[in-house]
């Protein structure tokens, strides 16, 4: 997870706020990933990207480009965090796997977590002068994401107009409008805020500043050695934090676990908001 943490003070001015008795709050800036605008999360998945072949000009060189521009896309966006993205052509009318079982079996024969399916493209009435060519044209793209638990097929629709020089230029105006469709995909990044529980003392101080360095597995080994406390508040602020780290590493299950234990030893005020951001996320 691309996680950029903004350094909000002077880390000596945390000093002044520690309440020997009790926990202070850290508050850390961070930009979160979240979904797309097509409601899709393709991080830590292979992608598969299917279209149908045919020899029918321009339509066939479009089709092509349009998946492989698409694709392309895709796994910029996604940089490092998309397992794989292959291009596959079925040589069948690809309207014939326009449904979630169909698509299912797409995903079976490309060995894929997601697939998407450019299932129809149409051409409208061309135009042309003497140095340009106007096609309208309209795209239906399904989608099945074998590891989201609505367990559905996605459609989306949409239409545009090339205006290549020549048919032979319409493969780039393809490419260029399949890695316009991928943008509607492409993760999407929130500021939000996170509070880390402290008390006086060098080992708390650690592990803040190895939080806010982004340091979770670091800052989480010292939080474990607070586990044992006679400190019932103690011991329930280093659950807490851990549950936190977890969610920044996106183990959203084991963060659950550890606020469930943060809880059980004393409840906190900001368990609740944290639980409700675990939740959204599984």
């Amino acid at each position: 997870m691309k996680t950029i943490i903004r350094h909000i003070a002077a880390f000596a001015a945390l000093m002044f706020s520690i309440i020997a008795c009790g926990p202070s709050r850290y508050m850390i800036d961070v930009e979160m990933r979240h979904k797309s605008k097509a409601g899709v999360d393709l991080t830590g998945k292979n992608v598969a990207v299917v279209y149908g072949v045919t020899s029918e000009y321009p339509l066939g060189s479009f089709i092509e480009s349009l998946a492989d521009g698409f694709a392309w896309n895709l796994q910029a966006d996604y940089q490092h965090t998309i397992d794989s993205v292959a291009v596959f052509g079925i040589e069948v009318p690809a309207s014939e796997y326009a449904s979630r079982d169909s698509l299912v079996a797409l995903l079976m024969e490309t060995g894929s977590d997601v697939v998407f399916l450019f299932d129809k493209v149409e051409f409208g009435d061309m135009t042309q002068t003497s140095t340009s060519i106007t096609l309208p044209y309209s795209v239906s793209l399904r989608c099945y994401d074998a590891m989201n638990q609505d367990d559905k097929m996605l459609t989306y629709t949409g239409s545009s107009t090339a205006r290549p020089a020549n048919l032979e230029q319409l493969p780039n105006e393809a490419w260029d409008a399949g890695k316009t469709v991928a943008m509607s995909f492409k993760p999407e990044w929130k500021h939000e805020q996170y509070s880390i529980y402290y008390f006086n003392g060098d080992q708390w101080l650690s592990a803040l500043t190895k939080a806010e360095l982004y340091d979770w597995k670091g800052a989480m080994d010292i939080w474990f050695g607070f586990l044992d406390s006679n400190d019932v508040l103690k011991r329930s602020c280093a659950c807490y934090n851990i549950a936190t780290s977890c969610y920044m590493l996106g183990d959203y299950n084991l963060a659950s676990d550890w606020l469930d234990r943060s809880d059980k030893e004393n409840p906190l005020p900001l368990s609740a908001a944290l639980r409700k951001r675990i939740n959204a996320r599984k």
